[in-house]
């Protein structure tokens, strides 16, 4: 296997895999919170109602905001503007800041910490790699990982805290 496959993989495919693992580890804990014999219309209710809380609205606003700042902020990526960087993987010659990989990976792996915190652990970690690799790449500078994965983190924190706050105590999955 040659270096310039496993940074492919890694800076553009972890982002699958820890989504993967996210919604995996989402499921699992649902489903063992149910009694045998619960109808699966309520159960189905519930895990559409938490995925939404817990993933498609926070990693959604943090998308959204990362998102405006790159359309607002155009830095050119690192193989764009220096001679000596090659870009490893295909990639278009488009704004990268923030890195909106290490946004959507680092949002999700905060709002899994309010129902694992191992699992949250080993996705920010899975992220942290990612991010590693798409430097390697060329795709990103090193400040440009970092502001997405602190966006992306600082965001999830926030949703999460005025959600709990708010007596929205179904957020966490008990």
């Amino acid at each position: 296997m040659n270096d310039t496959f496993l940074v492919k993989v890694l800076s553009e495919y972890l982002v699958f895999a820890v989504s993967l693992i996210a919604v995996s580890g989402f499921l699992l804990r649902a489903f063992t919170q149910y009694q045998s014999g619960a109808e699966i219309k309520f159960i189905l209710k519930n895990l559409i109602s938490q995925g939404i809380k817990i993933f498609v609205i926070p990693v959604g606003l943090a998308t959204l905001v990362s998102e405006v700042i790159s359309s607002l902020y155009v830095r050119q990526r690192p193989f764009v503007t220096m001679t000596d960087v090659k870009l490893l993987v295909p990639h278009g010659a488009d704004g990268g800041m923030p890195s909106h990989h290490m946004v959507f990976m680092m949002s999700i792996s905060v709002m899994v910490y309010l129902f694992n915190k191992k699992l949250s652990l080993l996705l920010i970690a899975l992220s942290v790699i990612s991010g590693i690799a798409r430097i390697s790449a060329g795709i990103h500078y090193p400040s440009d990982v970092l502001a997405g994965a602190l966006l992306g983190g600082v965001l999830a924190i926030t949703y999460a805290r005025t959600m709990l706050k708010s007596g929205n105590n179904h957020l966490a999955l008990k």
